[in-house]
């Protein structure tokens, strides 16, 4: 996660003379600590390939200017509510397809794919006699397809989020957002009682978040919400409740203390807690219909 990016939650009680520090705290809250910004979800060399056994850092470098002239524009703009322009547009969205992409939980499900893949691959060349080449080629594949993935989805991303609605949700006075180790993340309250489909960027009612700082809470969707929108308390303890819920490891803010809140599996909205309950006696009527089209298919 880049320097940039966390330095906004930096606690505002260190002076000016002292480097800035955030908090961590592991994904159950049991444990925190406070760490400087630059030590904190940093990895050396995470996106530097070999080419012929010599370093090369031009992925980083490319990082680097991204996030240099996103924090300008977020400094420039967004801190001051102002409107952005096409290019500052551009650069904002390239920033969320990079960050929903630069994460380990992305690199980690990654590998796991090609672990996969390998293992299965040298089964077949064991079990058929066949030599190590398609295996090894796919273990090159997977030294690099994090890295170099970045990059290759980055133009089709930037294309689709620059055709959504951009609102940035500004904190009620008092109240802060909080951030995570994977902190852009796409919702599609559609598909919250199910588990066969995960949210996409072409859904109708996705959305796509990313808190910029304790105070504005960036939102992509394609509905009408635009512009800068004021977001009351109830609403931003909720963001933080899914943010902590869908950090990979760890979520961060600006202060030690954590509210309990954040750690309840469901929001505690009157109307919400009757679709769960109308979920759940549909699951209930669910089983009971399957359990008797089975005893009788046994019968017969």
């Amino acid at each position: 996660v880049p320097q940039c990016y966390l330095r906004e939650w930096a606690d505002p009680t260190v002076s000016s003379n002292q480097e800035p520090f955030v908090w961590i705290f592991d994904k159950d809250g049991k444990n925190k600590r406070k760490d400087k910004v630059k030590n904190v979800l940093a990895s050396n060399d995470l996106y530097t390939i070999k080419i012929k056994g010599v370093k090369n850092y031009s992925i980083e470098e490319t990082l680097a200017n991204l996030e240099g002239k996103y924090a300008k524009i977020f400094e420039e703009k967004i801190k001051r509510k102002l409107p952005l322009t096409e290019e500052e547009h551009i650069i904002l969205c390239a920033f969320v397809s990079v960050m929903l992409q630069r994460t380990l939980r992305h690199r980690d499900n990654l590998e796991r794919f090609y672990d996969e893949l390998i293992e299965r691959t040298q089964e077949m060349e064991v079990a058929h006699k066949l030599s190590s080449t398609k295996s090894d080629e796919l273990k090159r594949y997977k030294e690099n397809t994090h890295k170099l993935g970045v990059f290759q989805l980055l133009p089709d991303i930037t294309e689709l989020l620059l055709e959504m609605s951009v609102a940035f949700l500004c904190a009620e006075k008092g109240f802060e957002f909080i951030t995570s180790d994977d902190p852009c993340n796409l919702f599609n309250p559609d598909l919250q009682w199910q588990r066969f489909y995960s949210p996409g960027l072409a859904q109708k009612n996705v959305q796509v978040t990313l808190p910029l700082s304790p105070n504005i809470l960036l939102c992509l969707s394609w509905s009408n919400l635009r512009g800068y929108i004021l977001w009351d308390k109830t609403w931003v303890e909720n963001t933080n409740r899914m943010i902590r819920a869908y950090s990979y490891k760890y979520f961060i803010s600006n202060s030690p203390k954590t509210k309990r809140v954040w750690f309840r599996r469901y929001p505690l909205g009157f109307f919400f807690i009757l679709k769960i309950l109308k979920h759940r006696v549909e699951m209930i009527f669910y089983r009971l219909k399957m359990w008797y089209r089975f005893r009788h298919v046994r019968k017969r």
